[in-house]
């Protein structure tokens, strides 16, 4: 009977030792922190505001060997239901893109969808241009219904070469939620 119970026994200690680091993990996962997103809005239209994301070496070495390198933003806008799936009432693809000159050393940074463009003199700059959203306008504040919530997600995704905008490129791309927020207009 000893035996047992001195093998019971460490068991319960592994048990309890592994259980509490497990919630202690749950705790740390779960705690508050800041969204990097900020809606506002001024009576007409609803602007999204995103810090500037981290950006990988992997992206930054492509534009120091002169390849052209994409930052696709995809927000989406739903209506948020309690008790079905949720409306979609928007999605947005904003695609910047920086295209090294190596001649110049200088980089084409440049709005994939309108082509409006500028020449920049370091990375620096061009992923400050890259890696953030600064008051964009994302939607007509008279679409949505005043005391309704809406759910406001950005995903971010990088693409090395020319920016492509076919059907299938949104599902072969594997973006990052950057962040996610709820809204409900007065």
């Amino acid at each position: 009977m000893p035996l047992v119970f001195h093998i019971f026994s460490k068991f319960a200690a592994v048990f309890t030792v592994v259980f509490g680091m497990f919630f202690q993990i749950n705790i740390a996962l779960s705690a508050p922190q800041e969204s990097p997103m900020s809606i506002t809005y001024d009576g007409k239209v609803i602007y999204c505001s995103v810090d500037r994301v981290d950006i990988s070496d992997q992206a930054i070495l492509a534009l120091n060997q002169g390849t052209p390198v994409t930052f696709v933003w995809n927000i989406t806008i739903e209506e948020v239901n309690d008790y079905w799936l949720n409306n979609n009432i928007g999605d947005i693809t904003i695609a910047r893109q920086a295209i090294p000159d190596l001649i110049s050393k200088s980089l084409i940074i440049s709005d994939a969808k309108n082509g409006i463009s500028q020449r920049v003199d370091s990375i620096d700059d061009a992923i400050e241009f890259l890696s953030g959203l600064n008051r964009f306008p994302i939607l007509d504040q008279s679409l949505l219904k005043p005391g309704v919530t809406y759910s406001i997600q950005v995903h971010f995704h990088i693409q090395e070469g020319q920016f492509s905008d076919t059907w299938w490129s949104e599902s072969m791309s594997l973006g990052t939620t950057v962040a996610e927020e709820e809204i409900t207009l007065p």
